[in-house]
Parts: C-alpha cells; sequence; structure tokens
C-alpha cells in the first residue's frame, strides 16, 4: 500500500494488473504508474532473464517478482533526488538533472535485480533438471505442483547431490548394485544369433582363428618379418626407402601373407549362458538389475550420518531412472515403522517429506530386510540386490540371520552393507551384510559440504 513512486490508485491497478498478466505468462501492458522507459527495461528483464516463464501459472513466483521490481523502484525513488541536487550544484539545470539522476539509479538496481534473478533462476533450472532426472518433475510452469519444486527442501536437495558426487567411493557402492543379466534391447552379434539358432550337436566342433599359421590366405598387412613378402625386404636394404619400411612396419603396414587355422571346441559350451544372480561387471548385451535399498532412520543416525544417508537416496532414485531400472527404498524406524518408495510411482510430496523430515526413533532391521526378501521372489526381482545403510546400532536374531543366509544360498542375492559411524559398531551389520563399506571419513564430508 506504502510506496514513494506515484499515487496509490494508479499504484495498485498496476500492481493488480502485473499479478494478473504474469500469472499467464505475459508481459506487462503499459500503464500510467511507471514511465514508458522503466516499463521497457522491466519487461526486457522479464524475458532475457527468464522470469516469465517460471512465473506462468504459479503465483508464488508472480508475487515474488511483483515484489523484487516494487523494492528496486522503492530504492531508486530514495536514491536518485541526492543525486539530482548533486548534478544541480554543478550547474545541470533541475529537470535534466532529476531525468539524470533517476535513469542512472534504475539502470544501476535493475542491473542488480537482474544477477539477482539469474541467480536464483540458475537454481531453479537446476532444481528442475534433478526432478527430471527422478521422474518427478511436472511440466515448467503448467502443473499445479510447479511451486513445490521452489520448495526449500530442494536447496538441501542441490547440496546433498553435490555431497554423493564428490565422495566417489558411494559413486562406486551404488554402480555396483543391482547384478548383470542379458539386456533384451541390445541386439546379440551375429555370430550368437547363429550359434542359438543353430542345434547344439554334441562332439567336437572347430573355430576358424585368424593369424594361427596353420593355413595361407591372402595377402594381408601386418608387422610380423615372418610372414613379409620379399618385395618389402628390398626397401629394407635401400639406403634411403628402409626409412619408409621402418614407418610401414611400425603402422603394421608391411604386406604380409594371411594365415589362419583352426581350433577344435565343444559347441555345447561355445557361448556359456549367464547364470541369475551371478556376474559383476558392465558386459555389453547385458544390463544390471533393480534395487533394493533399505535405510536406517533412527535417532542414532542424527547429524552428518543422515544427510549421507538422505544423499544416497537421492543419487539411488536418479541412477535407477537413468538406467531404466526399478528401485525401492525402505525407510524403517522401530517396531512397525516401515515406509516405502518406488521410483516407477514416486511422488513429488513424497519425496520433500523425505528431505524435510528429521530421524528419530528406534531400529528395527528384520522388518525392512524380510520386506526386501519377499520382494526377492517376485521375477521382476529376482536380480536385485539389496544395500543396508546404518550406523549398525541394532541386535541381530539368530532368525534374521539364518533367513538371510538361505536367501544367499537359494537366491544368490547379494546384501550390501553401508556403515556410516565408525568400525566399533561392526559386529551387527557383519552379521548380516557381506561386503560391509564403512563410510567413516566426516572430514571429507565436510570439506565438500564447505566448498
Amino acid at each position: 500500500m506504502t510506496h514513494p513512486l506515484g499515487r496509490l490508485r494508479p499504484r495498485a491497478d498496476h500492481v493488480v494488473e502485473l499479478l494478473t498478466r504474469l500469472d499467464r505468462g505475459q508481459l506487462p501492458a503499459p500503464g500510467r504508474w511507471l514511465g514508458s522507459s522503466t516499463e521497457r527495461r522491466i519487461r526486457q528483464l522479464l524475458v532475457r532473464s527468464g522470469a516469465l516463464g517460471y512465473c506462468k501459472q504459479t503465483p508464488e513466483v508472480a508475487r515474488a517478482v511483483v515484489q523484487d521490481i516494487l523494492l528496486v523502484l522503492e530504492q531508486v525513488e530514495l536514491q536518485w533526488p541526492a543525486t539530482a541536487a548533486l548534478l544541480a550544484r554543478c550547474g545541470q539545470l533541475p529537470q535534466h538533472a532529476q531525468r539524470r539522476a533517476r535513469a542512472r539509479h534504475t539502470r544501476r538496481e535493475l542491473g542488480r535485480l537482474a544477477e539477482q534473478w539469474q541467480r536464483r533462476i540458475s537454481l531453479w533450472q537446476t532444481l528442475d533438471k534433478v526432478a527430471e532426472e527422478l521422474g518427478i518433475a511436472p511440466a515448467l510452469g503448467t502443473d499445479t505442483d510447479s511451486g513445490r519444486l521452489r520448495d526449500r527442501a530442494w536447496f538441501d536437495l542441490l547440496r546433498l547431490q553435490q555431497w554423493v558426487a564428490q565422495i566417489h567411493r558411494l559413486q562406486r557402492l551404488l554402480e555396483q548394485l543391482g547384478q548383470q543379466r542379458p539386456d533384451p534391447a541390445q541386439s546379440a552379434t551375429p555370430s550368437q544369433l547363429l550359434q542359438q539358432m543353430s542345434p547344439r550337436e554334441a562332439g567336437p566342433q572347430q573355430r576358424q582363428l585368424p593369424g594361427m599359421p596353420m593355413e595361407t590366405r591372402g595377402i594381408t598387412r601386418s608387422d610380423n618379418l615372418a610372414r613379409m613378402l620379399p618385395l618389402e625386404a628390398a626397401f629394407l636394404g635401400h639406403e634411403v626407402l628402409h626409412l619408409l619400411w621402418h614407418a610401414r612396419r611400425a603402422e603394421q603396414g608391411l604386406l604380409s601373407y594371411a594365415v589362419a587355422g583352426v581350433m577344435p571346441i565343444d559347441a555345447g559350451n561355445d557361448w556359456p549362458q549367464p547364470r541369475a544372480g551371478q556376474g559383476e561387471g558392465r558386459g555389453q548385451g547385458s544390463q544390471q538389475g533393480p534395487i533394493l535399498l533399505c535405510l536406517d532412520t533412527s535417532a542414532s543416525m542424527h547429524g552428518l550420518a543422515e544427510q549421507v544417508s538422505k544423499a544416497m537416496v537421492l543419487e539411488a532414485l536418479r541412477l535407477a531412472r537413468r538406467q531404466r531400472r526399478s528401485c525401492l527404498v525402505y525407510l524403517f524406524g522401530g517396531a512397525g515403522e516401515l515406509r516405502v518408495l518406488d521410483n516407477r510411482r514416486l511422488t513429488l510430496p513424497e519425496l520433500l517429506d523425505l528431505l524435510r523430515g528429521a530421524f528419530s526413533g528406534g531400529t528395527d532391521v528384520g522388518t525392512p530386510l524380510q520386506a526386501a526378501l519377499t520382494r526377492l521372489q517376485q521375477q521382476e526381482w529376482r536380480q536385485a540386490d539389496i544395500l543396508l545403510v546404518s550406523d549398525g546400532e541394532f541386535q541381530v536374531s539368530e532368525a534374521l540371520r539364518e533367513q538371510v543366509e538361505r536367501a544367499k544360498e537359494s537366491l544368490g542375492v547379494r546384501l550390501f552393507g553401508l556403515q556410516l559411524g565408525y568400525a566399533t559398531a561392526l559386529h551387527a551389520m557383519r552379521q548380516l551384510c557381506d561386503p560391509v563399506h564403512l563410510f567413516s571419513d566426516w572430514r571429507s564430508l565436510e570439506q565438500a559440504a564447505r566448498s
């Protein structure tokens, strides 16, 4: 209601019109409150900064933009009279001094506003990108949840993601999860297709092996002196062309006899078939399986351990979506406290609740592990790996330990452990997990947080 520029009624009408048009994603229309040059600069700033797109159907962003504009105009009105008086004392006409002073302060304050908006919009763009990687971001400015992308919890998301990106041990651990299996989206080689389509006959077979000196099969290029043609040897004795010979040998370009041979093989074992629940690495023509992440949310995890665990959840969800893998996150506390996040049906409120929430309660590790082992009975989760993230402050019953061992033997499941803390509490984790990764380098984490 109070503002040093202009009268109340024109100012109120202009602000209402500005809010309405920004909410529609449109530029403000010329009004009676501001001068033409000031309005033109504001319109240009809205377009060039990208703020206009973020205002569309996002009232809270539109209000923040209008408040910034009003604050800038207020600063201009408070500062230009002193500058105009100084110019007048220097001999300029009062009217000319006022125009110059107002224009000077308007340009300066709008320049500062442009820098402020640029930083803010750059942050929003990064947040939107992260949300899209998690598969939960609405279309920019066209969804009722768009305003939630400006939630303060997203600032924590960026910070947590930067932490994980700088801690390479946690990155490598996440990449190990999920056992290799054939990827139907990747085509096999012609020789593999032929082998799979042809009947597997018992008895010895033969495979052609190039380079085996058993039979001459024409001419090729190589650096093998034993198979070099006599023509190439003539160059070697020449006082000038011997340099060319050495160059061609270094490039494996000497004309040579091409040889080949055969090797007996067992056709039935020519292409070993992958076994469910076995194998590691990143073999061509294969993809990794799902991820089951059990996250301890007890009170003992409060502090840096809580931040690391949240960062692990975000990174696991992002990695699973990028690699088209399923991921379930079990958030567990005391008895009966279990929440499940599914990356295939993850909603924005669920993720924001995780980011805002503080860890508290007891620790019942049996409930999430039993839920994860039950999930492994389903066909689509057979090749999943389990990652248990905790500080190790829990008790392991004999029944739970035996159930985990039976699952490892019958299903081939791998149960990874990530202990956030110190080695003095490793006993409980080692009863269930193999291998157990210990993360206690809080110093490197604090350095990443400060950078």
